[in-house]
């Protein structure tokens, strides 16, 4: 009996070390589905500052004559002021056809389609400048982080002839665009968190410079202040002294 349950424990070892290696090689079957396909992804993440009732717009031009999906996503940096004039809009350049638009007073917004030819990503501080009754904007200044990627669909060889295995592995495909994706949006939210981190900063610093001056200043009034009272006291006594 004590042999053979000595037998049985290497197998049982094995076992896990099969499962173990199953596991691996999916994992890393997924990662290089990722390396693969993120070579063929194309983005940017940016930060700028909108003046008050001024609109930026930048140019996203997928391949020619491909249909591609592009996604991306903003937010407003400025914590301090309300993010309620800003307006995101995708526009496509022939035609000036709105694609997407933000949600109005929204700080942070995601937006994805599935198109052809040149667009337009417009942001805007402030009203529409085709309404003529409204304002031209509150005075303030905003900066916005916002991201593009543009990815093109890959052409299959025959579709017609697709079978099984071709049908799980544009499945997992699509997967593997949805994780990635997400993995990209949470790197952009973090750079955006160090875009923050960097503003408060600053502020901070330049805040405790001015202390440092104030308290600089001050201790040069109070020295003039107790120069100034010494000298007088001692030419006070003095007069008595000759009197």
């Amino acid at each position: 009996q004590q042999s053979k349950s000595n037998f049985e424990i290497p197998k049982i070892r094995k076992d896990r070390l099969v499962t173990m290696m199953i596991r691996c090689n999916v994992v890393g079957f997924l990662a290089c589905i990722i390396v693969i396909l993120t070579k063929h992804i194309s983005g940017a993440s940016f930060s700028i500052n909108i003046k008050s009732g001024e609109e930026e717009c930048i140019a996203v031009r997928p391949p020619k004559e491909q249909r591609a999906f592009i996604n991306g996503n903003f937010d407003c940096l400025d914590d301090n002021i309300p993010p309620d004039p800003i307006a995101v809009t995708l526009y496509k350049e022939e035609g000036m056809i709105t694609a997407w638009k933000s949600v109005p007073g929204a700080s942070e917004g995601t937006f994805a389609i599935l198109a052809t030819g040149r667009h337009l990503l417009c942001i805007r501080n402030g009203p529409d400048s085709g309404d003529d009754m409204s304002p031209m904007g509150d005075g303030l200044d905003r900066r916005v982080g916002f991201s593009i990627r543009v990815v093109p669909i890959q052409r299959g060889r025959n579709t017609e002839e697709a079978g099984p295995d071709d049908e799980k592995t544009a499945k997992l495909i699509e997967l593997t665009n949805v994780l990635t994706e997400g993995l990209e949006t949470m790197m952009d939210h973090q750079a955006y968190l160090r875009n923050r981190e960097a503003v408060h900063r600053d502020l901070t610093e330049m805040t405790f410079q001015r202390v440092v001056r104030w308290t600089i200043l001050e201790a040069v009034v109070l020295v003039a202040v107790a120069g100034g009272q010494v000298i007088y006291l001692r030419k006070f006594f003095e007069q008595r002294r000759y009197l």
